[in-house]
């Protein structure tokens, strides 16, 4: 059985994170760099598709609680940062899943990071559907 926790979302204020993310800017300057924009509860696996617009705007997910109202509403994409509440365990967003970033305590010196690669599934989208 899935486990679910509690996650923080935040988007990359800069656009250009979609093409070149850049674990360095998580690290150096969090508060300028991007914006928590939601919370999900639900297992790690089905974070990503829950904060994305499939059939319907993510915001209305009962998994989701929205708190960037005065944000523009996107769906979470490479560049943004999912945050374990409970362990505060972090993982940049980038084109084939999910990079692992180490703790706080152990801020790397480049974007190296730990390349741990998380699979992820699609929610609310009818099995024929999904790719």
């Amino acid at each position: 059985m899935p486990v679910h926790q509690r996650y923080a979302i935040y988007h990359a204020n800069d656009l250009l994170a979609m093409i070149t993310p850049q674990a360095s800017s998580w690290y150096e300057d969090r508060a300028r760099s991007y914006t928590h924009v939601a919370d999900v509860v639900a297992p790690l696996e089905q974070v990503f598709a829950l904060t994305n617009h499939i059939d319907h705007a993510w915001t209305s997910n009962p998994e989701v609680v929205w708190h960037a109202t005065d944000a523009p509403l996107r769906s979470s994409s490479v560049g943004d940062v999912i945050v374990a509440y409970e362990s505060g365990q972090a993982w940049l967003i980038i084109p084939v899943g999910l990079q692992e970033l180490s703790p706080e305590s152990e801020t790397p010196s480049s974007d190296a990071g730990t390349p741990v690669t998380y699979h992820m599934t699609q929610q609310n989208t009818p099995p024929n559907d999904r790719g």
